[in-house]
């Protein structure tokens, strides 16, 4: 049987992969603290903010490399991507770290894009908000509906009280091609268990009670509400590693602080 030959280039960064991260990364299914994404854990082998400088990348190059040999291409290419992304997050320099995490908090709180630039290092970043809702996604096995209103699988949170801008059509499920089964009076305020997840509709509620949905555009929260959950994309550049990112789903706790996992 003859034995495959693996890319000068993929064997390299496979050897490089396992010299840099003996110990196995930690799972990021559990939430983290925004701090923990840019503070070394205590064997100085794997930082969070590392993940900045990623798998995908390393699987991509992998995938690439091995071209005849395209699964186990990926497969080591992603393990050589996560380890480089612990090596050089372990080696972030303080002041890049103090810079990126700013930002992000900044866009967490704020809901807008954020840049940060080390002018010492020469390392750059950029975190983008994807979306924002008010909250984890509502399971709807949670929710009561009334006869004849449409369920989803889930819904996005939505801020709580809403009024109506105008007189405004229940329908039985999120489209105007389905049956109006109510009517929402002019200012008539009620409760949003839920929003649709591809836009567009809100599900209302009475009386802890889906009773049908109304357009968005029609409906308006009743008070001011602050988004406490987003989507956000960080990436990282410079030091001659070019250009990588990581998506992070991130939501405040009991206490106001945000704490974060891999999207």
């Amino acid at each position: 049987m003859k034995a495959r030959k693996i890319p000068l280039a993929l064997a390299t960064a496979v050897l490089t992969a396992s010299s840099l991260a003996a110990a196995p990364a930690p799972a990021l299914a559990q939430s983290r603290p925004l701090g923990g994404l840019f503070s070394c854990d205590g064997s100085g082998k794997k930082q969070e903010g590392g993940a900045l400088i990623g798998a995908a990348a390393g699987a991509l190059l992998g995938r690439n490399l091995a071209k005849n040999e395209k699964t186990l291409g990926t497969l080591l290419g992603a393990a050589a991507g996560a380890a480089a992304g612990s090596y050089i997050g372990c080696r972030m320099q303080s002041t890049d770290a103090a810079l990126a995490e700013q930002a992000t908090k900044k866009a967490l709180e704020t809901g807008v894009a954020q840049t940060w630039y080390n002018k010492r290092t020469g390392h750059s970043g950029r975190v983008s908000v994807l979306s924002s809702s008010y909250g984890p996604p509502v399971d709807s096995r949670g929710l009561r509906f009334a006869s004849g209103v449409q369920t989803l699988p889930s819904y996005e949170a939505a801020g709580g009280a809403y009024a109506a801008a105008g007189s405004t059509n229940l329908r039985a499920g999120p489209s105007t091609r389905t049956a109006t089964i109510g009517k929402l009076a002019a200012g008539e305020s009620f409760d949003a268990l839920g929003l649709v997840p591809a836009g567009g509709w809100v599900l209302v509620g009475r009386g802890g009670e889906a009773v049908g949905y109304a357009a968005a555009s029609l409906v308006r929260p009743a008070g001011q509400t602050v988004a406490s959950c987003r989507v956000i994309d960080a990436s990282m550049s410079g030091g001659g590693q070019g250009t990588s990112s990581q998506r992070y789903s991130a939501c405040r706790d009991a206490g106001g602080e945000w704490r974060l996992t891999q999207a």
